[in-house]
C-alpha cells in the first residue's frame, strides 16, 4: 500500500568522509548553513557517485538511546542532531527546540530508569494519560474524555497532561490526577504508563519532536487510542497511522460507516480497531440548543500547509498561503453582515498587517475553545480543515476555499474526490467567495434540505453518548497482548536495520 509523506527530506548533505561523533556534528552543525527542516546524507565515492549513508548497528544503537548526546542548540531557539530513517540511512534535522532544557533532560533520564523498575515490579494497573496539542489545550476529545471519567469512574487512574502556562489550564486546577507538563511525574508517567488517550498523536503527550532518544521511543511504542482530531475526509493521516505501523493506534476512533470504510479501506485496519462511536467532545453538543442560538459570526479557518514548517518569516511572507489569507481577510474586512472571526496558525498572527487585522476579530487560545466559538457561528470559510466536519454535524453552512488544491493534492492528500463535495459549497472561478456567502445570506445561513438529509450517513450518533461507547471499549483492550506484538514488530524493524 502507498503513502503519503508529509515530512519532506528536500535537503542534501554531501560528504568525502564520514564517522558518527559528538565533536564532528557539533562541527557540521555550527561551520554549515542548514534549512528546515530535514537533510539527506550522502557520501560521494571516486566515481563521483552519490550514495546514502548506510548507519551501522553499533550507531543506531548509540542513536536509538542515546540521541540527545548528539543533539547540538543553536541560536535562536534551534536545534541540529543526526537521526536513522527507516530504511537505515543516515539524517539530519534542524528546528526549534521546542523549550528542552537540560532540566527535561534530567528528568528523562531518572524517570527512565525509575519507571522501568518499578513496571517490572508492578506490571498490572498502571495509570493511563490523556492530553490534547502539543499538551497546550484542554477543549476537546481529549479533555472531554478525561472529565467523562473523572466525573463517572473517579477511582480510574486517569491522569491529564498540559503546561501550567496554558490558557485552558485553569480549568483544570480543581481537578485530580493533572500533571504539569515538564515535570518529573510527566516524564515518569509517560514510561510507566500502560496506554494514552488523545486526539492527538503520541508526540503530542511529549512534543520536543526528537525522531530518536530513550523518552522518544518509549513515547511512539505506546499503546494508544486514537480520539481523532476531527472526521477524517480531506486531509490524508501521515503514515504512521498506517494499521500495520508500529506507531498505529490500537483504536482508531470513526464517527460512520462512511469514515470506517476510509480506515478500513485505505489505511488497512480491521473494523474492530476503528470503532464507530462519533467524537467525544460532541457529547458537549446539544443540537436542539444549536438550532436555536444567536449566529452573528463568520468563522474563517484555513489550515496549516507542512511546507512550510519552520521557514523565514520573509519566505512566509512570500508564500501563496500567506498572500491568499491576506486577500482574504481584505475581501471580507468590508463585510457588514456578520462580525468576521479569524482563527489562525501562530506564525501567521505574527506576520499579518496589524490594520487588516484591526477590521476582524482574531481569536487565540485565551479568547476560549473552538467549540463555545462555533456555537454562535452563522457560516465557516475553509479549506481542507476537519472543521468543516464540525460544523456540518452543527448544521452550519461551510464554504471551501482550496485556492492550492494541486499542490495540496499531491503533498498531503485526500481520501474524498475534491471536485465532489458531500457538502458545501466551494469557490471556484464562476463561484467567488463573496457569491458563495451571498447564497447562504439568501437561505438565512441554514444548510440545504439535502445536507441535512445526508447527515446520517456522515454521524451514525448525535445522542451524547460517545465518551460511554469509547469507555466500554477502552476497558475491553487487551493491552498485553498489544505490547507483546508491538515488541514483537520492534525486534523485526531492527533486525531489518541490521540486515542491510
Amino acid at each position: 500500500m502507498g503513502s503519503k509523506v508529509h515530512n519532506n527530506f528536500r535537503n542534501e548533505k554531501i560528504f568525502v568522509r564520514f564517522k558518527l561523533s559528538r565533536k564532528l556534528i557539533r562541527k557540521i552543525a555550527v561551520e554549515e548553513s542548514w534549512s528546515p527542516v530535514y537533510t539527506d546524507a550522502f557520501l560521494v565515492n571516486t566515481s563521483g557517485v552519490k550514495l546514502p549513508i548506510k548507519v551501522s548497528i553499533f550507531d543506531f544503537i548509540r542513536l536509538f538511546f542515546f540521541s540527545s548526546f548528539f543533539k547540538v542548540k543553536l541560536p535562536n531557539n534551534m536545534v541540529f542532531y543526526p537521526f536513522v530513517k527507516h530504511n537505515g540511512n543516515l539524517c539530519f534535522s534542524f528546528r526549534s527546540d521546542n523549550g528542552f532544557h537540560f532540566q527535561e533532560f534530567f528528568y528523562q533520564i531518572i524517570s527512565f530508569v525509575i519507571a522501568t523498575f518499578v513496571n517490572i515490579i508492578q506490571p498490572f494497573n498502571r495509570p493511563q494519560l490523556a492530553f490534547e496539542k502539543l499538551s497546550e489545550r484542554a477543549q476537546e476529545s481529549g479533555f472531554v474524555y478525561f472529565k467523562y471519567v473523572q466525573e463517572h469512574y473517579p477511582k480510574e487512574k486517569l491522569y491529564f497532561i498540559i503546561k501550567r502556562d496554558a490558557p485552558d489550564y485553569a480549568k483544570l486546577k480543581a481537578m485530580q490526577r493533572v500533571v504539569i507538563h515538564g515535570s518529573f511525574q510527566h516524564f515518569y508517567l509517560l514510561h510507566r504508563a500502560s496506554l494514552f488517550v488523545s486526539s492527538e498523536t503520541p508526540g503530542h503527550a511529549y512534543f520536543w519532536r526528537e525522531n530518536m532518544g530513550l523518552t522518544a521511543n518509549v513515547v511512539r511504542m505506546k499503546p494508544y487510542v486514537f480520539l481523532q482530531h476531527g472526521v477524517l475526509g480531506f486531509k490524508k493521516l501521515d503514515n504512521i497511522f498506517y494499521g500495520d505501523r508500529l506507531t498505529a493506534p490500537s483504536l482508531l476512533i470513526t464517527s460512520s460507516l462512511f469514515e470506517q470504510n476510509i480506515v478500513t479501506s485505505q489505511l488497512d485496519y480491521d473494523a474492530k480497531r476503528a470503532p464507530i462511536t462519533g467524537l467525544a467532545r460532541w457529547d458537549m453538543i446539544d443540537l436542539t440548543q444549536e438550532r436555536l442560538n444567536n449566529r452573528d459570526k463568520i468563522l474563517v479557518f484555513y489550515t496549516w500547509r507542512p511546507w512550510l514548517d519552520d521557514i523565514s518569516d520573509e519566505s512566509f511572507r512570500a508564500s501563496q498561503y500567506f498572500q491568499h489569507i491576506k486577500a482574504t481577510l481584505t475581501t471580507l474586512s468590508d463585510y457588514d453582515d456578520k462580525q468576521v472571526i479569524l482563527m489562525m496558525h501562530p506564525k501567521l498572527h505574527a506576520t499579518l498587517d496589524q490594520s487588516l487585522l484591526s477590521k476582524v476579530k482574531l481569536w487565540t487560545d485565551n479568547d476560549g475553545p473552538m467549540n463555545e466559538l462555533l456555537s454562535s457561528v452563522a457560516a465557516v470559510i475553509t479549506d481542507y480543515s476537519s472543521i468543516s466536519w464540525e460544523a456540518y454535524y452543527r448544521e452550519i453552512p461551510v464554504v471551501f476555499d482550496m485556492f492550492d488544491q494541486t499542490r495540496y493534492t499531491d503533498e498531503v492528500g485526500s481520501y474524498i474526490d475534491l471536485d465532489e463535495l458531500p457538502f458545501g459549497l466551494k469557490v471556484t472561478q464562476d463561484k467567488h467567495l463573496q457569491v458563495a456567502l451571498s447564497e447562504i445570506a439568501n437561505r438565512s445561513y441554514h444548510v440545504t434540505s439535502q445536507e441535512l438529509a445526508d447527515k446520517t450517513r456522515y454521524f451514525a450518533f448525535d445522542d451524547q453518548k460517545a465518551n460511554e461507547r469509547i469507555h466500554q471499549l477502552v476497558k475491553e483492550l487487551n493491552l498485553r497482548n498489544i505490547r507483546k506484538v508491538k515488541r514483537r514488530a520492534l525486534l523485526a524493524a531492527v533486525l531489518r536495520l541490521i540486515r542491510r
